[in-house]
């Protein structure tokens, strides 16, 4: 579709969210420099997010410091495999090299930057056959200490004070009751998951997915992928009330690192399907680049 959407319209109409390394914040203060003046657009959008544009001077000096940039795809990375395909299309009809067709509208944010959020979203589990909360708790033991918790703010505290901790953990719903499981230190990650990728067992989604939703549950990747047992949520509430309506368990997790992002990213590796949420989400429509 958006393949289609390309060849029919020849536009970009929203941006690849990507991340860059600004540790001497040379290119953070030239944005900043720049947003010191009146912006081109300012308004507030349906969602309630503020929204303004700048346009910076073209002797600003952005180009030559990105030159030597990794950039890390956040949010977006089939509108970049879609850009790819449309630039490999525009090629066999003939397009010249410094075509537009072989750019991308970006939008690149400094990992440094405190406007900088990431938020977590949290699995629902349902329509599996013969569920038994009990025993998936008592099966989890192997892995994980599990303690219950009385209430979901104090899960929440918990979960926070884990993060801050630097811990694996996540919180779960289970059978009306709420749970902490965090990951024992044996056996280790590299022994559990030996053939997967290291900076990838960091990732506490990935360590729900491979110990608890494929082995314990019997949800495999390509369910996943499907969705078939497995919805996904940004709020905690709605988890709950999803298995109060009859869905299996819910799982609740701690936002990915944006360190995380990038070691996974600098590895060459792909972060597991909605492991981020990047807010507020980037707008539609503010700017359009025009390829033909």
């Amino acid at each position: 579709d958006r393949f289609n959407l390309m060849c029919a319209t020849g536009c970009n109409f929203s941006q690849v969210y990507c991340l860059f390394e600004d540790k001497d914040k040379k290119i953070s203060d030239i944005f900043e420099d720049t947003a010191k003046g009146k912006p081109i657009h300012d308004f507030v959008a349906s969602d309630g997010v503020t929204q303004r544009l700048w346009t910076a001077d073209e002797d600003c000096g952005l180009t030559e410091l990105f030159k030597d940039k990794c950039l890390y795809i956040a949010d977006g990375h089939h509108r970049y495999e879609t850009a790819l395909r449309y630039r490999a299309h525009e090629r066999a009809n003939g397009a010249a090299p410094d075509a537009a067709s072989e750019y991308v509208m970006m939008m690149l944010v400094p990992m440094e930057s405190d406007g900088l959020v990431v938020f977590p979203t949290h699995r629902v589990i349902h329509s599996l056959k013969n569920f038994d909360g009990k025993q998936l708790l008592l099966s989890a033991r192997e892995f994980f200490d599990i303690g219950e918790i009385t209430t979901p703010e104090k899960l929440e505290n918990h979960l926070k004070s884990e993060y801050e901790a630097g811990k694996m953990s996540f919180g779960a719903y289970i059978d009306g009751r709420y749970y902490i499981l965090s990951l024992k230190s044996t056996p280790t990650l590299e022994e559990l998951l030996p053939n997967l990728h290291e900076t990838l067992r960091e990732l506490d989604v990935t360590v729900l997915h491979s110990l608890i939703l494929e082995r314990l549950m019997g949800i495999d990747k390509d369910n996943m992928a499907k969705q078939i047992n497995l919805r996904y949520t940004r709020d905690m509430d709605d988890a709950v009330n999803q298995v109060k309506k009859g869905a299996n368990c819910a799982f609740f997790l701690n936002p990915t690192r944006v360190k995380q992002i990038a070691a996974v990213g600098g590895a060459g590796q792909k972060m597991p399907q909605k492991s981020t949420y990047f807010y507020p989400k980037l707008i539609t429509g503010l700017v359009m680049n025009k390829i033909k």
